[in-house]
């Protein structure tokens, strides 16, 4: 059960999350009468803050200090991962999604452009690593392009291709890919499960207004939480609203007090950022007829007095569509 390798990135995009939402402080000072003289964006890294503290002190080289690291800087780390048994989900529920998989079923026109001199040049974007790209050509008539002919269908696609349309004079030409609705297929997944990642994010700076300024960016946000809307699972088309919740604040302040010892004062902000991690997903087919045989009769299961057939009208619908069913009844 175990060692069969998946990777959703639910970790990996909880840091970008947290990150992205304190990648964009900056900070002026001004002089006496209020005029800016600098403006900069502080920046961000993902690390302990003692690594850029011991940075901080920078070498020295023939008894001249080098430059090791400029503050102000922030930084952040996932401290803790714990399960949340508050948030729990109904553990055998599937999520599913529709997946269109193999070739091209045909390419539509969406407008024939104009002005064409030779027919131009039908482009589907590449099918995904191990499948095969489709090609097509056009047919103008008139200087329109009014057919489209597929070549080669392709296979191994997983999401529709795009189609360009390129050369021959004109302009203005645009066509979409249909797919092969026989090969489509449904993602599943189990329902995710409900992890709390708790979270450091350091301030570091060297005067307490630098500090003040990032602060006041960033405090008056969390009531104590603050929601963020996170594409969990792109394969899935999930996409949810997770919660940032901001616990406590310490402060930090490393100057000593002699000439020589440099000053960070360091503003520690605890997060809990309430995630999901989701299982291994798996493909299953589509139900795209059913046939049942019914009886009347309570005493014997085995009397099948009717057959009802049901399927899919057009055939080829993908759950997605606008689709009704044809209904066969046949007595036996």
């Amino acid at each position: 059960m175990f060692g069969t390798h998946f990777y959703n990135k639910n970790i990996r995009n909880i840091v970008i999350l947290f990150g992205t939402l304190f990648n964009d402080i900056n900070i002026k000072r001004t002089d006496s009468a209020g005029t800016v003289q600098s403006q900069f964006k502080v920046p961000i890294n993902y690390g302990p803050s003692e690594k850029y503290l011991t940075r901080l002190a920078g070498p020295t080289l023939d008894d001249q200090e080098i430059v090791g690291i400029t503050l102000p800087r922030l930084s952040f780390e996932i401290t803790t991962m714990a399960y949340d048994p508050t948030r729990k989900l109904q553990t055998m529920k599937k999520i599913r999604e529709t997946k269109p998989l193999g070739s091209l079923d045909g390419i539509t026109i969406v407008t024939g452009g104009s002005g064409y001199t030779s027919a131009p040049t039908v482009t589907v974007a590449a099918a995904p690593t191990g499948g095969t790209t489709a090609t097509a050509t056009a047919t103008i008539v008139g200087g329109v392009v009014t057919a489209i002919t597929v070549t080669n269908v392709g296979a191994g696609y997983t999401t529709t291709p795009n189609v360009s349309i390129t050369g021959g004079g004109g302009t203005k030409a645009t066509a979409t890919a249909n797919m092969d609705a026989n090969t489509t297929t449904l993602l599943t997944a189990y329902t995710p499960v409900p992890y709390n990642f708790e979270i450091d994010l350091a301030i570091m700076v060297r005067n307490s207004d630098d500090g003040a300024q990032i602060l006041e960016q960033i405090l008056p946000y969390f009531t104590p939480e603050f929601h963020v809307t996170l594409n969990e699972m792109r394969t899935l088309g999930i996409k949810r609203d997770i919660p940032v919740i901001m616990n406590s604040m310490s402060t930090e302040d490393t100057y000593e007090g002699d000439y020589i010892s440099r000053r960070a004062l360091i503003h520690t902000l605890s997060f809990t950022v309430q995630g999901f991690l989701y299982g291994r997903t798996s493909d299953q087919g589509i139900i795209r007829e059913v046939d049942v045989n019914a009886g009347t009769s309570f005493n014997d299961i085995d009397e099948k007095s009717v057959n009802v057939d049901v399927k899919p009208d057009p055939a080829t619908a993908d759950p997605n569509d606008n689709f009704g069913f044809n209904v066969t009844t046949t007595n036996l």
